[in-house]
Formats: C-alpha cells, sequence, structure tokens
C-alpha cells in the first residue's frame, strides 16, 4: 500500500513539473490558471487513494 502511494505521489509531482515546464515557455497561464489547474491535478490523485 505505501509503494502504491509513494508511486501516486511520484506520478503527481512528474505532472505537476511538467505542467509548470510547459507554462514556464509559453507563459499562457496565469497565477491563477495556473493554481486552478495544480488543484485539479491533486485533488484527481486525492481520489485515487
Amino acid at each position: 500500500m505505501k509503494s502504491m502511494e509513494e508511486s501516486i505521489m511520484r506520478e503527481m509531482i512528474l505532472q505537476v513539473l511538467q505542467l509548470e515546464r510547459k507554462n514556464l515557455r509559453s507563459k499562457a497561464k496565469t497565477d491563477q490558471r495556473m493554481a486552478e489547474e495544480l488543484f485539479k491535478i491533486i485533488v484527481d490523485y486525492a481520489k485515487r487513494v
């Protein structure tokens, strides 16, 4: 169970970092929109556990 939680956490971190990198390159999202996207990612992964 613990390794599954660690795996999910690593997936979430990777997805967040990819989103941040993509946004840094394009500057397409405002801070508010970026926060909303991060919130969605966190909620989706929290539902998995």
